[in-house]
């Protein structure tokens, strides 16, 4: 596959020792979603709540699939508690197949 100027530039190396720097991605990501270059196909928590939820300890994986527009592929971004952050292509079937599990209640987590 061609590389794609949308889904392939999302991720924002990190300076440290994570691959990706994580609030730099997620706002990568939220611009494309809000320029209808990509959309958000299944998440735990929107793309602009993704941080608080991880910042909060309360969800050990949180995941978002995004479809991109201009190539077609999926793109999944996932932040965990105990590891580090994924941003990788993925099939369309394993958006159905991510063993989803229950996120705490907003208030629990979400910044005021």
């Amino acid at each position: 596959m061609d590389d794609c100027a949308t889904c392939d530039t999302a991720g924002v190396p990190s300076a440290g020792s994570l691959p990706w720097d994580i609030d730099a991605t997620t706002k990568a990501l939220i611009q494309r979603v809000r320029a209808g270059r990509m959309r958000e196909l299944r998440h735990d928590v929107p793309l602009d709540d993704m941080v608080a939820l991880l910042e909060s300890d309360q969800h050990y994986t949180i995941s978002s699939f995004m479809e991109c527009l201009d190539c077609g592929r999926v793109l999944a971004w996932q932040l965990c508690i105990r590891g580090n952050p994924i941003l990788r292509h993925a099939d369309v079937e394993e958006v159905d197949r991510w063993r989803w599990s229950p996120v705490p209640p907003r208030e629990r987590w979400a910044r005021s």
